[in-house]
């Protein structure tokens, strides 16, 4: 077989030679032939069948090796990109530690590459000894080898590989994504909401300065959206909520309906965290599930990763994971989704703000 290709190639059986015969009778001769244990013909057949069989086994079990060897280096490659592209403002302070990381991936997978070359050997071995087997009692050997060889002790560790950093407390807020430039979308804003000048900010207001008519902005829901919407990629960006009550963070698809009530859910295109009380939050996508989070975070870290296809959470000043929300594949542009909520106590007239 090709270990480079996985190819197979015939292995001729070896033949048993035979001696010409000048005519004369050979006693001596005879008594050793008779005396030599020969496997008869259906028993020979058997044991040809048996062969085919253990090689076909074989051959799967070396394409499942080379498969193995072709996952481990794609994590590789995986892990070698996270590295090279996370934190990228403070590649200097990181520089050491990601130089460790890499070189012991690649030892890590030098080791099970090693480990399956071995065992492809011993498969390439194990074939030819089954080529030359003559009895029931060879193969059946050959064949507890052949078991030993499928069920190794150790299985190959192809997972997918840690990308999470250890890092220490003192690096805690300083080891974070830096947040992408998001302004407020004035189109799509509630009449009632009041953006900033640099649309960084929004607050509720009673009293509009104008009235909307243009059909992008939110109605009768006080929503705005954020912008640039994303279609790949991973985006990060935080919000300043401060002691505000109540406010609703999250993500959208562009194509929302504007006009109407309609409920925050995944059906109709919204994934969110809903703040309903100091320490009560609403997780909300395919379910809504309630989360009670003993914290008081001031600002709030969203993750959008469209390549794995979720949206976490964080309490940005502790890095800490409020909750992580999955979706399928979406094909239409994701926007950042905000409401500044309603006005409950006096905290409330402060403005919800996009950190920069």
């Amino acid at each position: 077989m090709d270990a480079a290709t996985g190819d197979h190639h015939p292995i001729v059986p070896q033949q048993d030679h035979e001696t010409k015969s000048d005519g004369l009778a050979k006693p001596t001769r005879v008594k050793v032939e008779k005396s030599k244990p020969q496997v008869s013909k259906l028993t020979k057949s058997n044991l040809r069948y048996e062969l085919m069989q253990m090689q076909m086994v074989l051959s799967l079990k070396v394409a499942e090796i080379y498969n193995n060897i072709t996952t481990i280096q794609e994590n590789l490659e995986l892990n070698q990109s996270y590295l090279g592209k996370s934190f990228c403002d403070f590649h200097r302070l990181l520089e050491t530690d990601e130089e460790i990381r890499m070189e012991n991936s690649k030892k890590q997978e030098d080791q099970v590459i090693q480990k399956v070359e071995e065992q492809t050997l011993q498969l390439v071995h194990l074939m030819e000894k089954i080529q030359r087997a003559k009895t029931k009692d060879q193969l059946n050997a050959l064949e507890k080898n052949l078991k030993k060889l499928e069920r190794p002790e150790e299985e190959l560790d192809i997972g997918e590989p840690p990308v999470q950093r250890r890092i220490s407390k003192q690096m805690m807020n300083i080891v974070k994504p830096v947040p992408e430039e998001i302004r407020f979308d004035p189109e799509s804003a509630h009449p009632n909401l009041a953006l900033s000048p640099d649309f960084k900010q929004v607050r509720f207001e009673k009293t509009p300065k104008m009235l909307k008519t243009s059909s992008q902005c939110f109605e009768p829901g006080l929503y705005v959206l954020g912008t640039p919407g994303f279609k790949s990629g991973r985006h990060y960006w935080e919000v300043n909520v401060g002691y505000k009550s109540n406010w609703i963070i999250g993500v959208v698809k562009e194509s929302v309906e504007r006009k109407g009530i309609w409920e925050l859910n995944q059906t109709n295109g919204y994934w969110v965290l809903r703040k309903q009380w100091d320490h009560l939050y609403y997780a909300i996508g395919n379910t809504c599930e309630m989360i009670t989070y003993n914290y008081f975070p001031l600002r709030i870290g969203v993750c959008l990763d469209l390549f794995k296809n979720h949206v976490i959470f964080y309490d940005a000043d502790t890095t800490k994971i409020i909750h992580q929300l999955s979706f399928s594949c979406v094909k239409e542009m994701m926007c950042p989704f905000f409401c500044p909520g309603f006005l409950v106590r006096e905290d409330d007239w402060c403005p919800l703000a996009i950190c920069t």
